[in-house]
């Protein structure tokens, strides 16, 4: 009896296992390909339960074609600084960075951690458009050194390039290799990943904010490895508690880990006096003000809110955001956060990595400058309906 009884108990731990994932429904799996061709995607690729669900080339595209990932190499980096701190190579997210550049080992910059630049809290002076100061810079890692603070370090998050190229100059201080030489051998070697490249400033600087170019097929075990905590075939590359840190919210934004997004289920977006008062203290422009005015709400989702603001600013409109509120202490709204997490690669274009633990969906799309014809083909509805490919 007992025997039958175990026996009945393992069967139902199967049948839970197995209907815990609801299948990808075909019709909006459909739905979501036909998108990808509209916007002149140039790959798609879709995991569940990590089995290949779809793998689609359009236009230019090919399996055998490298293509630039632009932001979401931010997000590469993210996992290899989780590598660096499984390795024990950095003690914690709190190591000063004046360790590795003992110039910083005064004032303010003392205090500037390897947190404060992947969690983009370092106070560093942030020019958000790269053209302006970093592309035409020699030498990245030393625009970075040489900048000024205009927050104190852990402050204020703010989304800040020029930092963050610095870390190509701490890899290589931490392990004696150029960043991508170390996230060659240490991260893609153990993925299968041989055929990349990766842009680098004229001092030989590896780009961190960008510049990474990447088979999608690659492109894809970069959330592959994330979604199974650190394992690949088998292999625990990353420790699984060093993956959970990559996406574990920052103090000062929780909508950001290490390099990574973080999407909540429900966030509400508020935009109200309080805003637009702290804005005119800080003097901000009134033009961009009066903008902001017409956004003075509640919404709630933050499709909803994108939607408002693509109506108010247009569809490139973060750039206008960004220049004009910069590092100031402000953010545009208020956020109220709830229900599932899910994990985000972004890069310009639309290039993007999703995570999705609750499906156990794994989802990437890739376009190239030669396939991109306008705003429409951000493809901004593929986070949203990735996520809803198992309703």
């Amino acid at each position: 009896m007992y025997k039958n009884l175990f026996y009945i108990i393992i069967l139902l731990g199967v049948q839970l296992t197995v209907f815990a994932q609801k299948p990808v429904n075909p019709q909006k799996l459909k739905q979501l390909i036909t998108g990808a061709e509209a916007s002149h995607s140039e790959a798609l690729i879709v995991y569940q339960n990590n089995k290949l669900i779809t793998e689609k080339y359009f236009g230019i595209g090919k399996p055998e074609t490298k293509i630039e990932a632009m932001s979401a190499t931010k997000s590469i980096v993210g996992l290899a600084v989780a590598c660096l701190l499984s390795d024990g190579v950095f003690e914690s997210l709190d190591t000063p960075v004046h360790r590795f550049f003992p110039e910083w080992k005064q004032g303010q910059k003392q205090h500037i951690t390897v947190k404060h630049l992947v969690h983009m809290t370092s106070g560093i002076q942030n020019v958000m458009n790269a053209t302006t100061e970093i592309y035409p810079s020699r030498d990245f890692v030393q625009l970075a050194l040489t900048a000024e603070l205009t927050t104190a370090p852990g402050e204020v998050f703010s989304y800040n390039n020029k930092a963050l190229n610095l870390m190509a100059g701490v890899i290589r201080k931490a392990t004696g290799k150029p960043m991508d030489q170390y996230i060659g051998e240490r991260l893609f070697k153990p993925l299968g990943i041989t055929d990349y490249t990766w842009s680098h400033d004229e001092a030989g600087n590896a780009h961190v904010m960008a510049g990474c170019q990447i088979r999608p097929s690659d492109f894809a075990k970069i959330g592959l490895l994330l979604l199974n905590k650190g394992r690949y075939k088998g292999q625990q590359i990353i420790s699984e508690k060093m993956t959970d840190l990559v996406i574990t919210p920052g103090k000062k934004y929780q909508s950001y880990g290490i390099l990574w997004w973080l999407d909540y289920e429900n966030t509400t977006s508020i935009v109200d006096d309080e805003i637009i008062e702290k804005m005119e203290l800080a003097a901000l422009s009134p033009q961009f003000i009066e903008k902001v005015k017409q956004l003075k709400g509640s919404y709630a989702t933050s499709g909803e809110f994108r939607q408002k603001l693509a109506e108010v600013f247009g569809p490139q409109g973060f750039l206008e955001i960004n220049e004009a509120i910069g590092d100031k202490p402000i953010d545009l709204r208020k956020r109220a956060y709830s229900g599932k997490v899910t994990y985000r690669a972004d890069g310009y274009l639309g290039n993007m990595i999703i995570v999705d633990p609750l499906q156990d969906i794994v989802a990437i799309r890739m376009i190239s400058h030669e396939s991109h014809n306008g705003p429409n083909d951000n493809f901004d509805s593929f986070r949203e309906m990735v996520l809803n490919l198992s309703k």
